[in-house]
């Protein structure tokens, strides 16, 4: 009968190596949820012009896009301690203000309803992207 056997070093790169293909999958998955649905949605609050905003809670409405075309994946996973971290980035200078609100405007969360909303689809995402 023969023997395998599995070096630690080596079930460790297997490990990562499934990690990180899931992890991208998962932001993957978390962009392409942001841009068609959480972030096309139309607003239900006041109307300024041609623009009707979105109202304190929901996502910000859309209006020239620009929340959108720049709130991406990282293309870069990262390790910090034990953790293998990827981030999904808005590049814009309101994403932060519609993110967390301000004193004058009630928070427009988009990024948090990915995990409040969406996390059995990542999860889902992680899992499909690991075995591959």
């Amino acid at each position: 009968m023969g023997e395998v056997t599995l070096y630690d070093g080596v079930i460790a790169k297997i490990a990562t190596n499934a990690g990180e293909a899931g992890l991208r999958s998962a932001l993957g998955k978390g962009e392409q949820i942001l841009k068609g649905d959480i972030l096309n949605r139309p607003g239900s609050g006041r109307i300024y012009g041609k623009h009707q905003a979105s109202a304190p809670g929901e996502p910000p409405a859309k209006d020239t896009g620009a929340l959108s075309a720049n709130t991406n994946a990282d293309d870069q996973i990262r390790r910090e301690g034990d953790d293998l971290v990827g981030r999904i980035v808005a590049n814009s200078a309101q994403a932060e203000a519609l993110e967390k609100g301000t004193e004058r405007m009630a928070a427009r969360p988009f990024l948090t309803l990915l995990a409040t909303d969406h996390a059995d689809e990542l999860r889902d995402a992680f899992i499909q992207g690991a075995k591959e």
